[in-house]
């Protein structure tokens, strides 16, 4: 799975975690009581990478479901990432091909660690107001995280996560624009469990 699907989908699951509530950034602990006021969360993103080297834009929009105990499902056009709290699923739609994670094997800086240990992987450093948003200038506390930080911009209003930016290894431009936010209280346990289609490679990593 491209990296920037990865990294799309760590940041989609930092929220649903809860951001660490500390200062000077005392949004966050707003932000997490928000986010944890039900038990499974729906949302819909849209992600904008924008390279000034090859002049080019890309998008991709999909849909989130979280559950609790690390389980998660993500979709886009190409690409199916799911979680049931043990073990990962990335199914590339193109490619016909699964890899299958054990979530204790994951690298500590990888983005899918926010969704287990949020508060080992970044820091806030700065809270700011502007245009009648609050942002969040998040730092990574290990060297090897990629992105190295973000920013995390959010409702004044609802204390609901917007839009996250940030610039990847490529130095491209990238947005993730966040809505449709919808806490449930249940969802069907068949939504964070894969089964491989016939025909699609299975691969295990180790």
């Amino acid at each position: 799975m491209p990296s920037r699907v990865w990294i799309l989908a760590g940041f989609c699951l930092l929220f649903f975690s809860g951001l660490p509530a500390e200062e000077p950034c005392p949004a966050s602990r707003e932000l997490r009581q928000r986010l944890h006021e039900h038990l499974y969360i729906t949302l819909s993103f849209r992600q904008l990478i924008r390279s000034d080297v090859f002049e080019t834009v890309d998008t991709v929009a999909g849909k989130a479901w979280t559950g609790t105990e690390g389980r998660f499902r993500l979709t886009t056009p190409g690409h199916l990432v799911v979680s049931n709290g043990l073990f990962l699923w990335s199914y590339s739609v193109e490619n016909r091909q699964v890899l299958v994670d054990s979530i204790e094997t994951l690298d500590r800086w990888d983005p899918l660690t926010l969704l287990y240990d949020p508060e080992a992987v970044y820091r806030c450093r700065a809270q700011r107001a502007k245009d009648g948003k609050i942002e969040l200038d998040m730092g990574a506390i290990d060297t090897l995280t990629v992105p190295a930080r973000f920013t995390l911009q959010i409702s004044d209003r609802s204390r609901l996560p917007e839009k996250l930016t940030y610039r990847d290894d490529n130095g491209s431009l990238v947005e993730v624009t966040l809505t449709d936010f919808t806490g449930r209280d249940r969802l069907p346990d068949s939504l964070f469990e894969f089964h491989a289609p016939p025909g699609v490679d299975v691969i295990r990593m180790p």
